[in-house]
């Protein structure tokens, strides 16, 4: 995992990049040609002041982190905060940045291969 930082490229997946969303998040994406997923996360003030901004990014961090082993190279994310991100628990974050890389298909086919055997 690599963080995604210049702003051209936050310009080049909001005008070319797919978007999915849920209530906590929203995830656009694009394909890139590395070897590796590179993320990039945007915080609105409408969440709050900087300590409330800066809680949310590091929950975010490392809830992206936590999953990353299953996340498909070749990709560059940016993952936007609603302002339900404020409120929410760092368990709830784990889980909406779960249920977008799946609902996006950007989860790796070897972990949903052995969750359908394990059923």
């Amino acid at each position: 995992m690599q963080r995604l930082l210049s702003p051209k490229d936050f310009k080049r997946l909001y005008s070319e990049g797919q978007v999915v969303k849920n209530e906590l998040l929203v995830l656009h994406y694009l394909a890139n040609e590395l070897d590796v997923f590179r993320v990039g996360f945007s915080v609105s003030k409408k969440l709050g002041k900087a300590v409330v901004r800066n809680r949310v990014k590091r929950r975010l961090r490392e809830a992206v982190r936590s999953v990353s082993d299953d996340i498909k190279p070749g990709h560059d994310l940016i993952l936007s905060a609603r302002v339900r991100c404020r409120d929410a628990s760092y368990w709830e974050l784990v889980g909406a940045v779960v249920d977008l890389i799946m609902r996006a298909g950007l989860q790796l086919a070897a972990d949903t291969e052995e969750a359908g055997e394990r059923s």
